[in-house]
């Protein structure tokens, strides 16, 4: 190895540590809070590491802390439920969606596709209000269902164009052999497609589920009975008008993050296989 290449790769890695530290910065911060008292935050203290590690901000806002009678039992279990039930149908609407443009010929297909990725380019914060209003309008707010329907039309416009350009990389040949056998379009795809793209139904689930699971702006504009907050919701309740509890705060946080952080170990080979494009054979 040659001293050029040699500097050029000790450049990288120090590049890449560089990057690890700004990114697990906060999430070491996070923690280092949450296993400290309340009186040891307010005691300004700069140490990184607690000097009297507790559990009681854990166990406080696991078992202990309810706003109006509800607690984080309740809203995570609103959370999981919004969250899981619209990634299945985003993901399962948009891969048949995706599929269809990606094999068939119809007319206005380029429009739609054109339409798909022009969604993209607009903020939802703009239509916020007015979807507000007219969901305000037909007393339907404070409804878990229109905050799933909500999360769907979210999700489906970038699940769509993925899965377009992850099913054009399939070979035709292998849905070619599979209809001469005897199989229909939806024989075809439930029983070829859907198994090769196990790598991009996970990648793509991940991410929209990421983005409801963290979600504040839709969840807060339709939702204002307690019993019906997501996570993001309740971890704002530990706001006061004259205390902020900043260890709960700082541990129910830890808590969200851990179903994310199981979820990208978990699907770490498929994300992998997503990104590099592959399909398996």
């Amino acid at each position: 190895m040659t001293i050029k290449r040699r500097i050029n790769k000790i450049v990288f890695y120090i590049a890449v540590l560089f990057v690890c530290v700004i990114v697990a910065t906060p999430f070491v911060i996070m923690i280092s809070y949450s296993l400290r008292s309340t009186q040891e935050i307010f005691s300004l203290s700069q140490s990184l590491i607690p000097s009297d590690v507790t559990l009681e901000a854990y166990r406080n806002a696991l078992f202990d802390y309810s706003y109006s009678g509800v607690g984080f039992g309740t809203w995570s279990v609103n959370s999981l439920w919004v969250c899981g039930i619209a990634t299945f149908l985003a993901i399962f609407f948009s891969a048949m969606l995706g599929y269809a443009i990606s094999r068939f010929k119809f007319t206005g297909r380029k429009s739609l596709l054109f339409m798909i990725a022009l969604t993209q380019t607009i903020p939802w914060i703009i239509i916020l209000i007015p979807y507000y209003m007219t969901i305000s309008r037909f007393g339907m707010t404070n409804n878990l269902w229109i905050l799933m329907i909500t999360y769907m039309a979210v999700f489906m416009p970038t699940s769509a164009w993925l899965f377009v350009g992850f099913f054009n990389k399939i070979g035709i040949e292998v849905e070619e052999a599979a209809k001469i056998d005897g199989c229909s379009h939806w024989g075809v795809f439930f029983r070829i497609i859907i198994p090769l793209s196990i790598s991009s139904i996970s990648a793509i689930a991940l991410v929209a589920f990421v983005t409801g699971w963290g979600d504040y702006l839709f969840s807060s504009t339709f939702i204002r009975r307690a019993a019906l907050w997501t996570l993001p919701l309740g971890l704002t309740s530990f706001r006061g008008e004259f205390f902020i509890q900043w260890a709960e705060i700082m541990a129910m946080s830890a808590i969200v993050t851990i179903p994310i952080v199981a979820l990208f170990i978990f699907l770490q080979r498929y994300l992998v296989d997503m990104m590099s494009g592959s399909v398996k054979q």
